[in-house]
């Protein structure tokens, strides 16, 4: 994986996991202000009548629909939390994917480097050697020859 397709898969994790919380967000927020509201209109619509047995009746009645609502509120936002966990450790994992593959790209790439170090290393010291040899053979001719 090249360094700018490993820049790209990382962007596009980030942005995904950026748009997973955000929307996690959102719907918290969306689930809260709905809760509030139901909450809200149980609290506040009028009494259907004003004696005292009516009212006390009805008062149970409206708090055993506020602790409904609010043990139905508390379940789905265990789920929806369960779901986004769920959700983020998948981004993990492909992060960690993606991670991976750019390390592999490294190490490819330094050894890639370091052979080509090595080949031309082997090669400059080839062609001294031989640069070397012709020198000696030329002093040993020259020698020879007085």
């Amino acid at each position: 994986m090249s360094t700018k397709e490993a820049t790209a898969s990382y962007v596009e994790l980030g942005s995904q996991t950026y748009s997973l919380f955000v929307d996690a967000y959102a719907s918290a927020n969306k689930r809260a202000l709905d809760y509030a509201k139901s909450v809200w209109e149980i609290s506040t619509r009028p009494y259907a009548s004003t004696t005292i047995e009516a009212a006390v009746r009805e008062n149970f009645e409206r708090t055993s629909e506020i602790v409904s609502l609010g043990i139905t509120e508390l379940q789905t936002s265990g789920q929806k939390s369960a779901e986004l966990a769920e959700k983020f450790v998948a981004q993990a994992a492909k992060m960690q994917e993606s991670y991976t593959e750019a390390v592999k790209g490294l190490v490819d790439t330094s050894i890639s480097n370091i052979n080509y170090v090595k080949d031309t290393a082997t090669a400059q010291f080839e062609d001294f050697s031989k640069r070397m040899d012709e020198m000696q053979k030329s002093a040993t001719a020259t020698l020879s020859s007085n």
